[in-house]
């Protein structure tokens, strides 16, 4: 067992994360335990308690490095097309996002803190970042100076995917559905865009 001086307190912080990465991963966020962190790096379970508050402290900070990625990856969309294309490709790699990585987008979209721990101011900064890039290429769909439309727009189309995805997600509701999430995320958001366009007309 390696003891705490065998690294820094930021070096610490940063193993810790990446194990609760790694786990979450592999087994979901429930397997995020002290044991199970302070085993993968070869500490002891004590020791995450003098780098974390508390292990909602660990999943807050694990959900900004998942929400960091998946924006990470909206960035990387290339930007091409009609609007309704490049938002169309958003789409997708959102919904490809939650197919790759489904243990990932359970635990920054649905796993809660149990003892009620708030998420920091800063991760409402996250979620801006990534609606930003929709709501940029929405704005041409909306009349000049509009900026509620197109964060209205963006808003809906984002609780959308996740609605979908979650369902996606549900056995029982997936056995009964007909076509696969990335197909249902396409046709609402086609069919949603067609609405915003007949509203221009």
């Amino acid at each position: 067992m390696a003891r705490r001086s065998d690294h820094t307190r930021e070096e610490l912080h940063a193993m810790f994360l990446d194990a609760a990465l790694a786990t979450t991963r592999a087994q979901g966020v429930e397997a995020v335990t002290a044991r199970n962190l302070a085993s993968a790096i070869g500490y002891s379970p004590g020791t995450i308690y003098q780098v974390f508050e508390n292990l909602d402290d660990v999943v807050v900070q694990l959900k900004v490095i998942v929400l960091d990625r998946l924006v990470a990856r909206l960035d990387e969309a290339p930007a091409r097309g009609t609007p309704e294309q490049r938002i169309l490709g958003l789409v997708a790699v959102y919904v490809a996002f939650a197919a790759e990585e489904p243990h990932l987008w359970h635990a920054l979209f649905e796993a809660g803190l149990p003892s009620g721990a708030a998420l920091p101011d800063s991760f409402g900064g996250h979620i801006a970042r990534g609606m930003g890039r929709v709501e940029r290429e929405l704005a041409p769909l909306f009349a000049a100076g509009d900026k509620a439309g197109p964060a209205r727009a963006a808003t809906t189309i984002w609780a959308g995917l996740q609605g979908i995805v979650a369902l996606a997600r549900s056995t029982a509701v997936s056995r009964a559905s007909r076509g696969d999430a990335a197909a249902l995320a396409q046709d609402f958001a086609r069919t949603y865009l067609a609405g915003i366009a007949a509203r221009r007309a």
